[in-house]
């Protein structure tokens, strides 16, 4: 019988405390609704966004294929402009690989907004990096090239290793071979521990 009561007396607290904050359990109900609704439209519209995207990619693909230059590089502009995480960098090496951009500050500038991408994550920065240098390289561009891929060699990064080759490299190929040694030593130093 005790358990019946006690049953009883938990059913009416439960009862006062709903009827007692009604309204508050309308609000956060209508609270949780809005949410949901909101978090499905976002998801809703950022498929969209991909699919759209993914198709402008295509057309600009289609378009480089066609040597329809200025329509092909004005799309790809665009696509690298949106940020987007995946086809921003595609874009972007469309662009460069075809030799549609011959403005080399313009190039840097892309790379530029690439990196900024807070979508991306850092191991694909690191890369994103790496393939800057290599075009700041064919640029003879040693200051920026260093500044690119400093954060990386001094960092644990899995694009480490090859930040430092490409840097020992790269002045190698300039016949320094002191700066050259400084990177190798790196290289070495860090692989010891």
């Amino acid at each position: 019988m005790s358990n019946e009561v006690l049953r009883e007396n938990f059913r009416e607290k439960i009862s006062k405390i709903f009827k007692k904050n009604f309204k508050v359990f309308v609000v956060l109900l209508i609270a949780i609704f809005i949410f949901l609704f909101a978090f499905l439209f976002y998801k809703n519209l950022q498929e969209k966004n991909n699919i759209k995207v993914a198709e402008e990619f295509t057309e600009a693909s289609i378009l480089v294929k066609q040597e329809k230059i200025e329509e092909s590089k004005l799309l790809l502009e665009l696509i690298i402009n949106k940020n987007h995480q995946f086809y921003s960098p595609l874009a972007l090496y469309l662009l460069i690989e075809n030799n549609l951009e011959k403005d080399s500050r313009k190039i840097i500038a892309f790379f530029n907004i690439i990196l900024k991408n807070n979508s991306i994550d850092e191991e694909n920065l690191n890369l994103i990096k790496i393939k800057k240098s290599i075009y700041l390289i064919n640029l003879d561009n040693e200051k920026l090239i260093v500044k690119t891929l400093n954060p990386i060699i001094n960092s644990d990064s899995v694009w480490r290793n090859m930040s430092i080759n490409l840097i020992a490299e790269y002045f190698l190929s300039k016949g320094e071979n002191n700066k050259a040694q400084e990177y190798i030593q790196l290289l070495n130093t860090k692989e010891k521990k």
